[in-house]
């Protein structure tokens, strides 16, 4: 069973595991985002050679890696939506800052008076007159306590609301990267899907020599149109999948989804963007330092307290009140006629307004500041699972790597021997077909763990709080060192 611990020790311990510099000061300046790029990159890349497609309706965009993130920083609706609560927690903060000061109240008062009056000692007198009473009343009401922990309360939320912005910014790059990911690895894909239509065309052309030769069987030809049949059926799938993640890329850019876009780069290279020697608990320290949305949360718990704060002090703390009239007083009746006459008056004053209501008000306030420490506590835990997963999915991609391409190269060898075999006459064409799908299966394994790999780099820079566009590509990109699919 659980233990429950008392809100004061549980938010300490949110506080610790948060960063004992964000609970001292909120208004601290970003750091600067620390490096943790390898000094070289992987060499490993799928060429995508012969993977032109047509656009889907009138035009094609050639895209790259950089230019994806940039155009989502810039057009991102949510950046831009993140933008407008930073504006409209300025606004509240400007306003608290400004009730400090005293309201000015103009007025032009017309009073008019016929009949029965009440003098001063209660007898009654019978009158008929006119007053006019033009003034202007500066009149100022605070409770010094709330009016400061509404200040604290709103400033808190803009500085959160600043950082919201940039957790929006870090997740429209990361998901932007990664969906251009997926679009390069349909774009593969399709590049398999066509050398498998051309390979399946070349069999079926040689099949149909050796059955006017006589050295071939009927049924042969019909497997080999069959197999034919299959290829093109998962290149117009393949195509249609790449067509399906140009409108979820052009959608996230708020670009016109008529658009095709098209990755420019003729290669899928391996890239490396979190080297390989930070262990776990550096990973998760960085984290909790750099992402912007942890930040948000701790802010946010102090926002929470300061609102406390402003319950408690205007239920206890005194009200101060002063007001100052200047004007003047002009009368117009049966007896008396006068203009207009100077009139000044002031009245400071101080009380307390005690109500029951206070306790309710102070109840709830300690629950919502509760809540945000039950937040931050829940967006700590998720940061640390999503690096956790984030690393184990590049590692697991990275050790995939190599196997693909030794499956890679021992499948292309594998058909390079069946065909030499089906010339020779020592093998059937159903041995070719076999190798030719190995072969095929080995290209979409290989081109699967690439892109998934920098897919989970994404994510990993992403999960650490070090995302920006410009991390994105490394400076230069290795070439392509194992056999890939090509005219």
């Amino acid at each position: 069973m659980l233990e429950r611990r008392p809100f004061s020790a549980r938010r300490a311990s949110v506080c610790v595991l948060l960063g004992a510099a964000g609970c001292a000061d909120q208004a601290a300046p970003r750091p600067s985002l620390p490096s943790v790029a390898p000094a070289t990159q992987p060499t490993a890349a799928f060429q995508l050679t012969g993977a032109e497609v047509r656009p889907m309706y009138r035009e094609m965009l050639a895209v790259d890696l950089g230019t994806v993130a940039r155009v989502a920083t810039a057009r991102s609706i949510d950046i831009r939506q993140a933008r407008e609560r930073v504006e409209a927690a300025r606004g509240r903060y400007e306003s608290s800052v400004e009730a400090v000061l005293p309201v000015i109240a103009p007025a032009l008062t017309y009073q008019h008076l016929e009949g029965a009056n009440q003098n001063a000692n209660g007898s009654l007198a019978f009158t008929n007159f006119n007053n006019l009473l033009p003034a202007i009343t500066l009149q100022w009401i605070v409770n010094p306590g709330r009016i400061y922990y509404d200040i604290v309360a709103s400033k808190r939320r803009l500085e959160a609301s600043g950082q919201q912005e940039q957790a929006a910014e870090l997740d429209a790059v990361r998901a932007a990267a990664v969906q251009y990911y997926d679009l390069m690895l349909a774009q593969a894909r399709v590049a398999v899907a066509r050398r498998a239509a051309a390979e399946a065309e070349e069999a079926l052309r040689l099949t149909n020599l050796r059955a006017k030769a006589g050295a071939g069987l009927p049924a042969d030809e019909m497997r080999a149109r069959a197999f034919l049949a299959g290829r093109r059926q998962d290149l117009l799938l393949a195509v249609n999948a790449f067509y399906q993640a140009s409108v979820a890329l052009t959608v996230t850019l708020h670009l016109d989804p008529v658009v095709t876009l098209v990755p420019s780069p003729t290669q899928l290279a391996q890239v490396t963007l979190v080297r390989e020697d930070l262990d776990i608990d550096h990973l998760l320290g960085m984290a909790v330092q750099y992402r912007p949305d942890l930040k948000a949360a701790r802010i946010l718990l102090a926002a929470a307290e300061a609102d406390k704060g402003a319950v408690v002090w205007g239920a206890l703390g005194p009200q101060l009140q002063a007001a100052y009239t200047y004007g003047g007083l002009g009368t117009r009746g049966r007896f008396q006629t006068a203009g207009i006459h100077e009139q000044q008056r002031a009245s400071p004053s101080a009380g307390f307004a005690l109500g029951l209501s206070t306790f309710g008000n102070v109840k709830t306030a300690g629950a919502t500041l509760r809540s945000a420490a039950l937040d931050a506590e829940r967006q700590l835990e998720e940061v640390r699972a999503g690096v956790v997963a984030a690393q184990q999915a590049s590692l697991t991609n990275a050790a995939l790597v190599p196997f693909a391409t030794e499956q890679v190269q021992s499948a292309e060898e594998a058909l390079r021997l069946a065909q030499a075999n089906l010339k020779e006459g020592t093998l059937l064409l159903l041995d070719v077909l076999q190798a030719e799908d190995q072969l095929d299966a080995a290209r979409l394994r290989y081109a699967d763990a690439v892109a998934h790999y920098n897919q989970s780099q994404v994510n990993l820079m992403a999960a650490l709080g070090l995302l920006e566009a410009q991390r994105l590509t490394p400076e230069s990109p290795p070439p392509a060192t194992t056999p890939a699919p090509g005219p």
